[in-house]
């Protein structure tokens, strides 16, 4: 990843984190089915974030490596599998939540152009997009934690003395790596200024203070019936209210596919960007509808009830990919 990218760390940061987020609103296809308690949810959270800081500082550290096109010819069918498989969660959870349903080519060619539309429109308007989604998600959350408060009871909390068995367990049901890991860590060496901070561990404590609020709710509010939620957090928006104002979930949920879109545009960005790195010879629009095939291809491949399947072979994918990053011994600095 050698071309440089005009955007300061800290917008990319939001993105990661945004992208992030999404998760945290979006059950994701492919996962075992049933949560822990909230308690070992909690726990497995910060347990997986640290993770995942960890991964964040190995892959920086490996950054600039002697085989860039190699890794990034590695990076680029996986981003095309994370983004097929992102378009296929979007096109499910917009099906579950709406009653009426856009038909399933709508449904992609609304996402294709708007990806489009973002990636072409750089990264800088696309943080700009993906600060202003946060703000109205911030106000999506504190909406849904008002409309649920009759609702809420400490009774139906599960405290219990946390074992390592259960803990991993728990752990072990939730855990993932994430493709934003990898290209966070390599475009920050790629940026117009070097970075002084890279805003990680901000993302990651935001991230498990959502998380955790999001167990806690849904614990108190759904008790031990939480744990067999698909879309555990739509169905807490479900049974919320404010006043005379009732069936706020829809509003919710349009907030939640604006974070699917950025989500999934930043995907598609990274991916035009390696495509770009690993064949200089297309121009034009040229990247973007070569991704756009291969995502097609990815989400054709596994629309016949298969993310499950697609989902291990992404991680697959991702734990190869570092494993070949960390034996890449690192570029030396010219002299």
């Amino acid at each position: 990843m050698t071309e440089r990218i005009q955007i300061a760390p800290q917008q990319l940061a939001l993105l990661a984190g945004v992208s992030l987020f999404t998760d945290a609103f979006i059950q994701p296809f492919g996962r075992q089915s049933g949560t822990a308690s909230a308690q070992m949810g909690i726990l497995a959270t910060a347990c997986q974030l640290l993770i995942w800081y960890g991964v964040f500082l190995l892959l920086r550290r490996k950054a600039g490596s002697r085989q860039n096109q190699f890794v990034c010819g590695l990076l680029l069918p996986a981003l095309l599998l994370a983004a097929g498989l992102e378009l296929i969660q979007g096109e499910r959870f917009y099906s579950y939540v709406m009653d009426k349903n856009l038909a399933v080519a709508a449904f992609v060619g609304i996402v294709l152009v708007t990806a489009y539309y973002g990636v072409h429109s750089g990264m800088n308007a696309l943080s700009r997009t993906a600060s202003a989604i946060l703000a109205v998600s911030a106000v999506s959350v504190v909406f849904l934690v008002v409309s649920v408060v009759p609702q809420l009871r400490f009774t139906n909390l599960q405290p219990a003395a946390p074992g390592l068995a259960d803990l991993l367990a728990a752990l072990r049901r939730q855990f993932y790596l994430p493709p934003e890991l990898f290209f966070w860590a390599f475009l920050l060496e790629n940026t117009a200024a070097p970075p002084k901070k890279v805003h990680a561990p901000a993302v990651f404590l935001g991230l498990l203070s959502v998380s955790s609020l999001f167990f806690l709710i849904g614990e108190m509010t759904l008790g031990p019936a939480y744990q067999t939620q698909e879309q555990p957090l739509f169905t807490i928006a479900r049974l919320g209210g404010i006043s005379v104002f009732r069936r706020l979930d829809a509003l919710h949920a349009s907030v939640w596919l604006l974070l699917f879109l950025v989500k999934i545009t930043l995907y598609f960005a990274m991916a035009v960007h390696l495509a770009q790195q690993l064949c200089p010879a297309l121009g034009g629009r040229g990247p973007f509808f070569l991704v756009s095939a291969g995502v097609l291809l990815v989400f054709l491949s596994a629309w016949s009830q298969q993310e499950n399947t697609a989902f291990w072979l992404l991680q697959a994918a991702l734990a190869i990919l570092l494993l070949t990053i960390l034996l890449i011994p690192k570029k030396e600095p010219a002299k």
